[in-house]
């Protein structure tokens, strides 16, 4: 038996406690932002404090020498689910 709403995501999310950056498209905004969760599809972030958040950014954790583009799928306010999209 199963508690809670089902499931969506395709692939299994592991905890993380890394920090990035969000950077728009145009390489103007950069916010700072810790991911939570991670997996090979896409990602959960939280941000201290309220932001502009784009719907398509590039995601960068510097401590995992990655990058990422990312389109934002859902948000809180706080936390912020995204996708990798290249």
């Amino acid at each position: 038996m199963s508690l809670g709403p089902p499931e969506r995501r395709s692939d299994e999310r592991f905890a993380t406690t890394l920090e990035g950056w969000i950077r728009d498209t145009k390489g103007k905004a950069c916010i700072q932002c810790s991911i939570w969760d991670l997996s090979q599809s896409g990602v959960r972030l939280v941000i201290s404090g309220s932001a502009d958040i784009p719907l398509e950014f590039e995601l960068e954790i510097p401590d995992a020498g990655a990058r990422a583009m990312t389109q934002l799928v859902w948000t809180d306010g706080t936390h912020y689910g995204a996708r990798f999209t290249g």
